[in-house]
């Protein structure tokens, strides 16, 4: 019985630290976070590629003609060393909307917060 427990209470653990945060990539000095552990690696990229500003060419699945199938997920950016004083560290959060269909890259970002913090780098 008192394994079982253990069991279960390790097994929510991980569970809850896989959904909380997931790790997707570092460019240069910017960390960036994606709280989906079920997302594809293409649209993750689509969503670093939209926190971090780069130029998205606009693609659309042909099902996406009457409106698009939209999923919303945290993202967070973590640009190190971005000031000369300390905190030295920005950390920018936003709220992630994106369409589900492959070949889709419908996304739209919304700033949460931003805040300064002190980190290692």
């Amino acid at each position: 019985m008192k394994v079982r427990k253990i069991f279960w209470r390790v097994f929510a653990i991980l569970m809850i630290v896989c959904m909380l945060t997931q790790t997707v990539g570092a460019v240069g000095n910017t960390e960036y976070i994606i709280a989906d552990c079920e997302i594809s690696a293409e649209k993750a990229q689509l969503i670093i590629d939209l926190i971090s500003g780069a130029e998205i060419e606009p693609t659309r699945n042909i099902m996406c003609l009457y409106g698009h199938s939209t999923a919303q997920t945290s993202a967070t950016s973590i640009q190190h060393g971005a000031s000369a004083a300390a905190p030295r560290c920005l950390r920018s959060t936003y709220d992630v909307y994106y369409c589900t269909r492959p070949g889709c890259n419908f996304s739209m970002r919304i700033l949460v917060s931003q805040a300064w913090i002190h980190c290692c780098s």
